[in-house]
């Protein structure tokens, strides 16, 4: 509210259309009448006399002031020199305009101050690509300057992926994974999140034609039952469903029997073996349940012991 109010009264200023040595309205009513909080609409005006573009009368009140004020320092000249060579090495660097406005107004939000220091989160899953996925909706549920890594239980065989595991500030793993990554991190404490099937996968089960003959193919399977619960759960219009998993000998007749393939995260190489089948990745996503519940928590609970060490 601060910021457009400010740019609101700059702008109208600055164009005419509020015109210099009109009377402004105190703090107090100016605040009652938006229906903003006293301390803002004083900062604001705070900062509008201080880019000289307001002044106060003691007993009398506030006025736009009949002429700007001058800034002292470097000329602008020089600053739109420095600017300029900056904006040419980002863009020999790769970055586009768009990209370069974007970080220089948030540099400006914030004074040209750094970024606050965020919290690093690892995820520990099973297979690389969903991992990534997994951690890419989970940064939009952290604060922008958190970041979270990717990592799976086959990469803590290296050393430098343990390394960043253990530097960071909060550990997830899969729930059903747990014991595997506590071994794999010992003396860590570990985060455990629990898994639903995303809505794209949902959706993509709910427009199958009740016609299609499905095979189910699981990367596990222990995990056979589960999976062929989960189909029936979202496509209970299907009547034709088969189930089987990624090693099994009767996997090439399944796949040329069906008419759709739904295979689990981790059994992508179906696509190879039924190539013109259509197919669909039962993927899931983080419990949003589980971020609200556990993740963020935690998350802050570290942002706290890092603000005040």
């Amino acid at each position: 509210m601060g910021t457009q109010l400010r740019g609101q009264l700059e702008y109208g200023i600055a164009c005419g259309e509020i015109a210099r040595g009109t009377r402004l309205p105190s703090v107090r009513d100016l605040s009652q009448a938006l229906g903003v909080a006293h301390v803002t609409v004083a900062q604001v005006y705070k900062e509008l006399l201080g880019l000289g573009l307001i002044v106060t009368s003691r007993g009398r009140g506030t006025y736009v002031a009949d002429l700007p004020r001058v800034p002292s320092g470097p000329d602008q000249a020089r600053l739109r020199a420095l600017l300029a060579g900056t904006i040419r090495q980002a863009e020999a660097e790769g970055y586009t305009l768009r990209q370069i406005g974007e970080v220089m107004q948030v540099l400006l939000a914030r004074g040209g101050q750094a970024a606050p220091e965020g919290v690093k989160v690892v995820l520990v899953g099973l297979f690389a690509d969903a991992t990534h996925a997994y951690a890419a909706d989970l940064a939009l549920a952290l604060r922008p300057e958190d970041r979270v890594q990717a990592l799976t239980l086959d990469d803590l065989r290296w050393p430098e992926q343990q390394r960043a595991a253990y530097g960071a500030d909060v550990v997830l793993a899969l729930a059903h994974r747990l014991p595997q990554t506590q071994a794999r991190l010992p003396g860590v404490s570990i985060v455990p999140v629990g898994f639903i099937p995303a809505p794209a996968t949902r959706a993509a089960l709910a427009a199958l034609s009740p016609l299609d003959r499905l095979t189910l193919v699981a990367t596990f399977e222990e995990f056979l039952p589960t999976f062929l619960a989960g189909v029936k759960r979202f496509a209970p219009h299907v009547a034709g469903v088969q189930g089987t998993h990624l090693h099994a000998p009767e996997l090439p007749e399944l796949l040329a029997a069906a008419d759709v393939v739904v295979y689990a995260t981790g059994s992508d190489r179906v696509r190879a073996l039924a190539p013109t089948k259509p197919a669909l990745e039962y993927r899931h996503m983080i419990d949003p349940r589980d971020v609200e519940g556990l993740v963020l928590p935690a998350a802050e609970a570290r942002r706290k012991d890092k603000e005040n060490p």
